[in-house]
Formats: structure tokens, sequence, C-alpha cells
């Protein structure tokens, strides 16, 4: 039977996270909605701990062969799920009552894509839009902001299983990172609007990536990424010329985080 709402979790050794995630999912929804639980591979405790969930028919954990990084779990979870909507959500999160009015209103809108505020440990928001990190988009964030096409983080993506077809479902030519600035730009080019719903989403980080990399290791898979990005759509000037805007941007504003991200930056262009 079809659902409303399909959840989809990609899942790589977040512990406790998963299952605080999957609580407050069983806790606060009122809709007909299922979640997958696509679990790439873990080598911890995290689809255990989560055991009791198996009782409920609501949730299927697809236990994958390996790793296949976040965009293709996704896209093969998402191929096993039934819902009208499908709601692309962390591990590290965790939701709360309003977001069933926000999948009516997604369910009411279905050529558009929708998106959540994420509030931190610290009581920060973050998920506000962001310009396309290229020349034209960056000129207009600060002259015209309107006219520039913008992306958000893909900790909380919600679309319509037509729309998510249309737009070539997560691109696949990402193992993890700036898979989500490949879909907005996607979305941008099909036209597709977004927005930015009421509901609030708890983000607490700390997910797989931290746990497996240190900082600087993590920020070199973000640049390497992005290269790829550049490489895919744009040339090489575009990608230089936005890093050096970034550069001298951390100079001004955060003068202690140049020296790693050059030096990520360099040891993200070594094959």
């Amino acid at each position: 039977m079809r659902k409303d709402v399909s959840i989809i979790i990609v899942n790589y050794n977040t512990s406790e996270l998963l299952c605080n995630c999957l609580r407050s999912i069983r806790r606060s929804l009122s809709v007909d909605y299922e979640v997958i639980v696509a679990d790439n591979a873990s080598t911890d405790d995290s689809i255990a701990l989560c055991s009791d969930f198996k009782e409920d028919p609501r949730f299927i954990f697809k236990i994958l062969d390996s790793n296949y990084g976040f965009a293709k779990a996704n896209n093969i979870a998402a191929g096993a799920a039934s819902g009208k909507l499908l709601h692309f959500l962390n591990p590290d999160t965790e939701i709360e009552e309003g977001m069933s009015d926000d999948y009516r209103t997604a369910l009411n809108m279905p050529e558009t894509v929708f998106v959540n505020p994420l509030v931190n440990r610290d009581g920060s928001v973050e998920n506000r839009p962001k310009p396309i990190p290229v020349l034209r988009d960056m000129f207009f964030w600060y002259f015209c902001r309107k006219k520039a096409r913008v992306w958000y983080k893909g900790a909380s993506v919600i679309m319509s299983r037509e729309v998510f077809e249309k737009v070539g479902k997560w691109s696949e030519d990402y193992f993890i990172y700036a898979e989500d600035l490949d879909l907005f730009y996607s979305l941008s080019l099909a036209g597709i609007p977004v927005r930015s719903l009421s509901s609030a989403i708890r983000h607490y980080g700390g997910g797989s990536s931290s746990r497996r990399w240190t900082n600087l290791e993590r920020e070199v898979v973000v640049q390497r990424s992005t290269r790829l990005f550049y490489k895919k759509y744009f040339s090489n000037f575009q990608y230089v010329a936005i890093k050096l805007y970034f550069v001298f941007h951390y100079l001004l504003k955060d003068p202690g985080r140049v020296p790693a991200d050059i030096k990520a930056w360099r040891l993200s262009g070594k094959k």
C-alpha cells in the first residue's frame, strides 16, 4: 500500500544518534508514513541498538553489502520506497510534532522541493540559503539577491517522487559531500522551486564523518567533492576564483582557519 511519506535515512556508524532520530519520528508524526534506513555496512552497534523498531512494520532496514556513500544509498532506499513524498533525512537529527503539518503542505505542492531550518546543539539556526558558488551567483547574492541561484544542506530535503525522478535523483558522482550542492544546482536548472518549511529540525552533528575522519581529513574530502562539482559543470577558472574569494573571506573573518584550509586545498588536488 502506498504511503503519504517515505522518510529515507542513510546510516553509517552513527550509533545512538540513529535511534534517537527514529524515536522522534515515532513520537511526533500523525501522517501515514514509512521509514527506510539504508545502512552502509556499519561496523558499530547502531542497527542493534534500534532492534525494537524492527517489530514495527513502518520501519524498514535495508542492510547494504558495502559502504556505497550518501547519494547511492539514498537512491537505493528511494527505489524501495512507496511514499508520495520522499523525505531525505540525516540520522543525526530529530523531528518535532509540527513536521506532520509540513508534510501536508508538501503533499499539496508536489512541484516544490522543501527544506527545514536546522537547530544546532548550541541553539544556533542554520540551513539558510547560500548562493551557488560560481561568479554569477556570488555577484547576484550581493547586488540582486533574488536572481541568485541557491542551495541548502542536504540534512533534510523533501520532494515528490516525480520531482526526484525529473531531477535525476541524487548524483552518484559523489561518495559524500557536494551531492547536496549538485542536487540544488540541478533543481535550479530544471526550474523547480525550493521553499523552507516552518518546522525546525534538531541537528546534533557528530554523525559518521566526524567519527571516521579528523577535521583535516574531512576537509580534504569536502574539497575533493567540491572540485568534482566544478569539473562537472564549470571551468577550473571558476573553481580557483571562488576558492581565492573564500580564502580572503576567512582572512578577514576567521584567520585561524586559513592555514588548514589551504593545506586541505593542496592535499585535495593530489591523486
